[in-house]
């Protein structure tokens, strides 16, 4: 069974924001080009059966707030509003949802053990902010890995790599290029 952006569901809050049949699914590129397809993208990884409320819990209670993308408010208690990176190692950060989807590419599908400064330099930040990076990469693996391993899924998707198929061209590639 696998969990792709394009097998949500097309109706209902759970489809809201997620890859729907209706469009063709995007590919690698698109995504770290687009701040709307990446938080799509982390939305189906994080919830799988549509956005859940951090206060109450209720699935299928998500409203989109049409003047903040990507801020949820739930229907159910209308006391809570929340994004993707809510309650994540990557909430309260000012980087951009592409770039953080853009080194986890890196690092697990690519599989290239990038140092700090590699990091910094590929994705134009400071030494720190890389630094921060793959310490709460590292520490959402850890606590969250439900939604570290479907994000690992989609991305495999969209760049046509399986797991543990992966050609040795693309084992031995250099951080050179960390995009698609």
């Amino acid at each position: 069974m696998s969990e792709n952006l394009s097998s949500l569901p097309s109706s209902g809050a759970a489809a809201t924001g997620a890859f729907d049949g209706a469009r063709p699914t995007p590919s690698l590129g698109e995504v770290f080009e687009s701040e709307a397809l990446s938080r799509r993208l982390l939305e189906a990884a994080r919830w799988p059966q549509g956005p859940e409320c951090l206060r109450c819990h209720a699935l299928g209670a998500a409203c989109r707030l049409t003047t903040r993308p990507g801020l949820w408010t739930c229907k159910a208690c209308r006391n809570c509003q929340y994004s993707v990176t809510s309650g994540t190692p990557l909430h309260g950060t000012r980087v951009t949802l592409a770039s953080w989807l853009v080194l986890f590419n890196a690092q697990e599908i690519r599989r290239q053990r990038l140092s700090v400064s590699q990091v910094s330099r590929k994705l134009g930040v400071s030494y720190l902010t890389a630094k921060s990076m793959l310490q709460r990469l590292d520490e959402l693996r850890e606590k969250m890995p439900g939604m570290a391993e479907r994000m690992k899924r989609q991305l495999a998707d969209l760049s046509g790599m399986r797991e543990h198929t992966m050609p040795a061209s693309h084992m031995s590639a250099g951080a050179g290029n960390m995009g698609a």
